[in-house]
């Protein structure tokens, strides 16, 4: 009996690939995302800390202005992480469409493979019955004889 071989496999494992690094792409952009959101925390919870530290203790206006500025500063950096937060989670859905695609051309080239492989088995089943039968003729014939 002769071995299964599928004919577009070469396609089928590039297809993987491609898949495989789509989703890794995927992942690093979400890891982006999380690392964002955390340095936004971070600015949020160092802002509140200076808040709360003008509020304890009897500040000069230098020192009250300079912490004014520093909060603003951290506001524009709050920003821009929201901007970069907001471009990310672009590219994630976008890269999400893709992997998604990449998925459905490789399940397609998964079910003509496995069509493949049953009309294959079918074949050979049928050519294996049509030499045994041939055998069995032959054998009846020679006994006959």
């Amino acid at each position: 009996m002769a071995k299964f071989n599928f004919r577009y496999s070469s396609i089928k494992k590039i297809k993987e690939n491609f898949e495989k690094k789509s989703q890794k792409e995927l992942a690093q952009i979400d890891l982006f995302i999380r690392q964002q959101k955390e340095l936004r925390t971070n600015l949020i919870a160092e802002i509140n800390s200076l808040r709360n530290e003008n509020m304890r203790k009897r500040v000069c206006a230098s020192e009250l202005i300079f912490k004014s500025g520093y909060k603003n500063s951290m506001q524009k950096k709050i920003e821009s992480v929201d901007s970069e937060i907001e471009n990310l989670n672009k590219q994630r859905t976008e890269k999400l469409v893709e992997v998604l695609q990449k998925s459905k051309e490789k399940k397609i080239l998964s079910n003509l493979e496995s069509i493949h492989l049953e009309n294959f088995q079918l074949e050979s089943t049928q050519a294996e019955t049509k030499a045994l039968d041939e055998i069995a003729v032959q054998k009846f014939l020679r006994n006959n004889k």
